[in-house]
């Protein structure tokens, strides 16, 4: 194992009948002996799921509770209806049934790197709809933005 503070890449898995999809051996790989075999999952925008290692999702949480606004952070913290998943003798997650529902999953899910040791999880036909939606303004802005960034040799963006 090793020690990456932050998941990196995408991976498509099945979901079986029962609501069990396989976590990706990509990220499997990256996961440490302190990050364990439990995760945090929670509803997220636009019908997305989030996929949280414990560590990671008490950082989250933290930051919530500094929000000035405890109304907001409250209505927010009650929208995630957290529910706590584990990787089973298979490595496979049972994803509940009101998780399955609100992303709107069928038969492929499509985890994607997040913030930290975090994952967005997909229903997969929408984020390749995403993907293909693209248009050439929405690319010519992330050049745009990585050569202003210096990531791609550029000056740096002005803080």
């Amino acid at each position: 194992m090793n020690e990456r503070k932050r998941f990196i890449g995408q991976a498509k898995s099945a979901i079986d009948g029962k609501g069990r999809c396989a976590f990706p051996r990509e990220f499997r790989r990256q996961l440490t002996a302190e990050d364990g075999t439990e995760f945090v999952l929670t509803l997220w925008a636009d019908g997305r799921l989030r996929l949280f290692v414990p560590s990671e999702y008490e950082s989250f949480m933290n930051e919530l509770d500094q929000w000035s606004d405890r109304e907001l952070a409250e209505q927010f913290r009650l929208g995630l209806r957290s529910s706590l998943v584990e990787l089973d003798g298979q490595n496979r997650i049972l994803l509940p049934k009101d998780k399955i529902q609100y992303a709107e999953l069928t038969n492929s899910i499509t985890f994607v790197e997040y913030r930290g040791k975090s994952l967005e999880l997909w229903n997969t036909d929408k984020y390749e709809a995403k993907l293909a939606s693209q248009t050439e303004e929405a690319k010519a802005l992330f050049n745009k933005l990585c050569f202003n960034a210096g990531f791609a040799g550029g000056s740096n963006v002005q803080k």
